[in-house]
């Protein structure tokens, strides 16, 4: 059984802080320095002072402390679930994602009810325990899915004041409170017979829930999440792409890709795009090397079939997997490190463009239906398989512990 709770948020002092878009940030593992440098000069009261990975724990617990003293962050009077509606573009096409922030109660994998979807990391996990070991806070959500094809939620909160608008990046939000208690006390037994998925934070769950292992105390037992139903239209998965910076050539492998691949030539960006979208269902695979572009189409499935000898044949149909497994284990011997990672072709082009060598592979997204899937079979996808977007921001609420 899921457990969610309403709470008492921190949220900022608008009078002291002015424009919310100012205070906020995406979550800390997607900030690099640029980006950091960035929100540092929107304001020195922005959440990455609290969340990045470069800062102190025992510092930031000086920090928040001060700043919750100093009415910079203030203590909501009375318990709520607090809404976002999210609305942003894709490839040009308007969208809106709406979901709530809860507490969860904090439960192993091995229950069966929270399933993750990818692998953790030790160091990043270790990197958000001590945060909250120092600040007994959780500043950023963790994201989750849940699936409800009745659209409960949303049908409680049609209406709901929007009492607070911002921006991040390139995407407008509203937030808000849901306070009147029969309707917390729905959704909250919408949960009862749910499972929810880890859609991003997989490190921050860790944390939270080993930190609570360790210091198995009622006040250390939730956990920030964001809520948002896998129904909903607005929920949008982007590709991962992937840039070989290593020197390697896929030209010089094309006659042996070509045993297993279909190439095909095109003259552009947009043209690869188009392709990869009609070959959606072929295991189609856009490549970028030395001011050309491909398109790679499987036309082997023994492919497929050697990888399912081992796995299930759902997560050996993965375009992730086919890459990671086969491309790259196979062809190119070459071990997952070895990449940079990003959701953006233009942002990949531009680090190529810089760094003039390599190869960058350029993946389809992955369907609902698959995910839901391999996440339900208890199997975890190759690193960075999902970008699900955008991402939920940091700041709007926090979750201090009641200790």
């Amino acid at each position: 059984m899921v457990e969610i709770s309403s709470f008492k948020g921190y949220i900022y002092n608008l009078e002291k802080t002015g424009d919310i878009s100012k205070v906020i940030a995406p979550p800390w593992d997607v900030i690099d320095e640029k980006f950091e440098e960035k929100l540092q000069l929107q304001s020195p009261y922005n959440i990455i002072n609290l969340i990045s990975k470069n800062a102190e724990p025992a510092d930031v617990s000086v920090k928040f402390h001060k700043w919750i003293k100093e009415k910079i962050l203030i203590e909501e009077k009375e318990e709520c679930f607090y809404f976002v509606n999210h609305k942003f573009k894709v490839d040009g096409e308007k969208k809106e994602r709406k979901g709530f922030f809860a507490l969860l109660k904090l439960e192993e994998f091995e229950k069966g009810n929270v399933i993750p979807h990818e692998k953790i990391f030790e160091k990043y996990k270790m990197n958000r325990y001590k945060l909250i070991e120092k600040c007994r806070a959780n500043f950023s959500p963790v994201f989750m899915l849940y699936r409800d094809e009745n659209f409960i939620f949303e049908k409680e909160t049609e209406g709901e004041k929007e009492e607070i608008t911002g921006r991040i990046n390139d995407e407008n939000f509203s937030f808000g409170r849901i306070t009147d208690r029969k309707k917390v006390e729905r959704i909250r037994e919408l949960f009862k017979n749910k499972k929810v998925i880890i859609a991003d934070g997989h490190h921050r769950y860790n944390a939270a829930l080993h930190f609570y292992l360790d210091n198995p105390y009622p006040w250390a037992e939730k956990v920030l999440v964001f809520f948002v139903n896998i129904n909903s239209p607005g929920l949008t998965i982007l590709p991962t792409h992937r840039y070989i910076q290593k020197n390697i050539s896929f030209i010089d492998k094309r006659e042996t890709l070509g045993n297993f691949f279909e190439f095909i030539d095109v003259s552009s960006i947009e043209e690869m795009k188009e392709k990869m979208k009609e070959n959606y269902d072929n295991h189609s695979f856009g490549v970028y090397e030395k001011g050309k572009f491909f398109i790679l189409k499987l036309k082997r499935r023994e492919v497929i079939e050697k990888i399912a000898e081992k796995h299930s044949k759902n997560w050996s149909e993965l375009d992730t997997v086919i890459l990671h497994e086969f491309i790259f284990t196979d062809i190119f011997k070459i071990k997952s490190n070895e990449f940079l990672f990003h959701s953006s072709m233009d942002y990949l082009m531009d680090e190529y463009r810089r760094k003039k060598g390599g190869v960058i592979f350029f993946l389809n997204p992955i369907k609902k239906e698959q995910f839901l899937k391999t996440c339900y079979s208890g199997e975890v996808m190759p690193h960075k398989s999902t970008y699900f977007y955008p991402k939920v921001p940091s700041g709007l609420v926090i979750y201090k512990f009641p200790v």
